[in-house]
């Protein structure tokens, strides 16, 4: 083989395209603002955010009336859901998985499994001042 041909190769491999799946994962990672959600269209009775780690780990921080509640737990994304299960105080525990309608590195739209679709979007990371 000459040493075009074999760099040709190289190159067609090193510019394989990423599968959707992990595309979708890295995609995700992130902090996300709840939006919009269809069981309350006059806008979200919670200030809620979930941040999603590299690692599989996340964060889910929901604001009412003054009082901030923290939950953490693990996620995952495969065939087209974001699954996820939470603990937060007390025994609490909740494992769901969401379909994701839409993902984009701005936008992510999910459906949970009663047909509620909950829409975030991507909180931009603050700059820190020297």
């Amino acid at each position: 083989m000459t040493a075009t041909a074999v760099l040709c190769v190289a190159l067609a491999a090193t510019a394989a395209p990423v599968p959707k799946e992990r595309a979708d994962a890295e995609k995700v990672v992130g902090t996300w603002k709840l939006v919009r959600s269809s069981a309350r269209p006059d806008g979200p009775a919670t200030d809620l955010t979930l941040e999603l780690t590299q690692g599989g780990k996340m964060t889910v921080r929901q604001t009412a009336n003054g009082d901030t509640f923290t939950s953490t737990g693990e996620y995952k994304v495969a065939k087209g859901e974001l699954t996820y299960t939470i603990k937060g105080p007390g025994d609490f525990e909740k494992t769901e998985p969401l379909k994701i309608k839409k993902l984009t590195e701005t936008e992510l739209h999910v459906v949970d499994p009663d047909g509620i679709q909950e829409d975030f979007e991507r909180v931009k990371a603050e700059k820190k001042q020297d």
